[in-house]
């Protein structure tokens, strides 16, 4: 009887709900996939866009630079124009003040010879007044006065005239001369212009070079950029009282020479510039026989770090060297941190 019933058990219920179940994971499992591959679509139309935007702006950027480059070569053309004409015109300057100072002189020279005219008409009356009283008889005497007289008269006469010339030429050219000076006024004016214009240009790669920079070594806590300077902290580059670089150091100082190459390729030649390299260090005195003073010291580090630019392909006659040892702190050395901001080598982009 037990047999029976056992045999009789209906398992169909539980076949259903294994079949429900089964089900409802397979539709829980449709609806997962559904919304991931939607999701993944969105990102993928969304990253499309964002590329898109990218390439706008990456041609933007190109359209600018070359805009920028036909205005540099512009103003390279003006200034050269500009100094032209001021050389030309302080030449012509040089020339009128001469001309001015020979017309002075002749113009004394005639005036000291009319006074000397004058005196010896005025002895010559004299002498005139004594022989008609004394030599009435002598009548060519007189006559000979009196051509002599006639003579000076004449002559006295072309020296006013040729002083009255003197005078107005000298009036004109004192005219010239000013017209001339405010025309190089006026150009020295526009030169400065253009020269602040090409040190706003060069201003603006010095920008773009601390910005990729700062973007490239961001999570580096010893390199900073202070104001137009970039700052490295000696630690990462030297040993204490050495001059000698490390070797991440020097794979810092790879990285900058390597963005500083192609930043500087886009600079036009026209536009003079180089890479200021200071050493600093701190106010406790170095105790070595390699460097008796902080001063010398602070020189070795930026002639280093120079030199490891150098080796990278920057050109040595873009690269200045400067060291000025606890004398040009940023902060004071009353304490252990600040003495370790003190201890740094700055690069900067910048004009000779």
């Amino acid at each position: 009887m037990r047999r029976k019933n056992f045999t009789q058990v209906n398992i169909w219920p539980g076949f259903v709900d294994a079949i429900t179940t089964l089900l409802l994971v397979f539709v829980f499992l449709l609806a997962v996939f559904m919304i991931s591959q939607t999701f993944l679509t969105q990102s993928i139309s969304g990253k499309d866009a964002a590329l898109q935007s990218l390439k706008i702006q990456l041609q933007k950027l190109d359209a600018d630079l070359d805009k920028n480059i036909g205005k540099n070569k512009k103003l390279s053309e003006l200034i050269a124009t500009l100094n032209q004409q001021i050389e030309i015109l302080n030449l012509e300057k040089t020339n009128l003040k001469t001309d001015l100072e020979d017309k002075e002189s002749l113009n004394k020279k005639y005036q000291l010879n009319t006074k000397d005219l004058e005196r010896k008409i005025a002895t010559l009356f004299e002498e005139l007044g004594i022989e008609k009283l004394n030599l009435k008889s002598e009548k060519q005497i007189s006559t000979k006065l009196n051509l002599e007289i006639s003579e000076l008269n004449t002559t006295i006469q072309q020296l006013n005239s040729k002083l009255s010339e003197l005078d107005e030429a000298l009036s004109l050219s004192l005219v010239d001369v000013e017209t001339k000076n405010t025309e190089i006024e006026n150009l020295k004016v526009k030169l400065d212009v253009a020269l602040k214009e090409k040190i706003g240009e060069l201003s603006e790669y010095r920008s773009e070079f601390f910005g990729r920079l700062k973007e490239i070594l961001k999570n580096q806590k010893e390199i900073n950029i202070v104001g137009d300077r970039f700052v490295l902290q000696s630690e990462i580059l030297f040993m204490s009282g050495s001059a000698e670089i490390g070797t991440k150091g020097k794979e810092r100082l790879y990285e900058i020479s390597n963005l500083l190459k192609a930043i500087t390729k886009k600079i036009p030649s026209k536009i003079n510039w180089i890479i200021q390299v200071e050493g600093h260090t701190d106010n406790v005195p170095i105790s070595n026989n390699e460097f008796p003073s902080n001063w010398e010291l602070s020189v070795a580090r930026a002639i280093a770090v120079a030199r490891i630019m150098i080796d990278n392909g920057i050109e040595p006659n873009r690269i200045n060297v400067a060291g000025y040892g606890e004398f040009r702190p940023l902060v004071d050395n009353q304490s252990q941190d600040n003495r370790k901001k003190n201890r740094r080598i700055e690069l900067k982009l910048t004009q000779p």
